[in-house]
């Protein structure tokens, strides 16, 4: 579906229709001196929907926008515009304490036919329930585009679920990924929202009984689908049957990626637990896309660039056991 205008007070229809599925969150390829590799971007867009994205997220952590001059992630998302071409919908993530920088990149995006954006509180300064309702009642207003917000301990602060209830006066605001590595918390959610907001458990350890059970609808902001590899038919598999209510059918498809599951919350779960960052796992994440065939390059500094020799080829080692490559 192609939006061409800011979906507005219509927001919350569009994600009742089209928030579902697998919103898959890349991360940049970029050149040996650290550029954006806008050719590997365009051939990585076109495996996306190929796989069966049904949506992007780009832009924010995995995408390293954090280390992005504005004029470089201006220039990203222009290239992810016109290589996308309206095949998936498109959302931004936004990471600024800034309010003011928060709704210029909002208006940015939407004048290359973004969707929406994801939006963390800020990191910064803004550290009350009050606080937090406050920004998002600057920057709400300020954009026609639909709103997903981020709740995650790396913003070094998670509001409540009632500063969510104030957030959602908004009719912008469709949904929340819930990064909180809660999932009785993403329910709880659920329950109090689900008739306003699309709440997604981003971990897809949980997504079999979650879709079937407790009415999820979208694995939102993360890369299982990416990363899966050769076993990505299996995780659309099960998640068809699931959807259909038939957990029966679909834990035992899902039983057999527990393999590429564990190598999975390994890499990047278990790093974001105990680092509160992403960084750690960034070096990995781009030495398995490569694995996969995919565009990548190194991280940009003052990350470390590349894994090791040794590092890669255990990685490699894992993932081929896991038969994801």
């Amino acid at each position: 579906m192609t939006i061409t205008t800011p979906l507005g007070s219509d927001a919350r229809a569009w994600a009742t229709e089209n928030l579902r599925g697998f919103y898959m969150c890349p991360v940049t390829p970029l050149t040996d001196d650290f550029e954006l590799d806008e050719d590997g971007l365009r051939q990585n867009i076109d495996a996306f929907v190929e796989m069966g994205c049904t949506g992007l997220v780009v832009g924010g952590f995995f995408a390293e926008g954090w280390n992005m001059t504005l004029a470089e992630w201006q220039r990203y998302h222009e290239v992810v515009a016109d290589a996308t071409a309206g095949r998936l919908p498109l959302f931004t993530i936004i990471l600024d304490s800034s309010a003011y920088q928060a709704v210029e990149r909002l208006r940015f995006v939407a004048s290359l036919g973004f969707t929406g954006a994801e939006i963390m509180n800020p990191s910064v300064q803004l550290k009350t329930d009050d606080d937090v309702v406050d920004y998002f009642d600057f920057v709400a207003p300020a954009t026609g585009l639909a709103l997903v917000l981020y709740r995650t301990p790396v913003s070094s602060f998670v509001y409540t679920h009632d500063a969510v209830a104030r957030i959602a006066e908004h009719s912008n605001v469709i949904g929340i990924k819930n990064g909180t590595l809660s999932w009785t918390d993403s329910i709880a959610l659920r329950r109090r929202f689900g008739d306003r907001l699309v709440i997604s458990e981003p971990n897809e350890r949980y997504w079999a009984h979650d879709a079937a059970l407790f009415g999820g609808r979208v694995l939102y902001g993360e890369l299982s689908l990416i990363l899966y590899g050769k076993r990505r038919q299996e995780l659309h598999h099960y998640t068809d049957l699931a959807f259909a209510g038939e957990l029966a059918g679909a834990l035992p498809v899902s039983a057999k990626l527990d393999a590429i599951r564990q190598v999975y919350e390994e890499v990047l779960i278990g790093r974001i637990a105990a680092t509160g960052s992403y960084v750690a796992a960034m070096p990995y994440l781009k030495a398995w896309f490569e694995l996969l065939g995919l565009r990548a390059g190194p991280v940009r500094p003052p990350v470390k660039a590349r894994l090791s020799a040794p590092e890669r080829e255990v990685l490699q080692e894992k993932l081929t056991a896991a038969e994801a490559i």
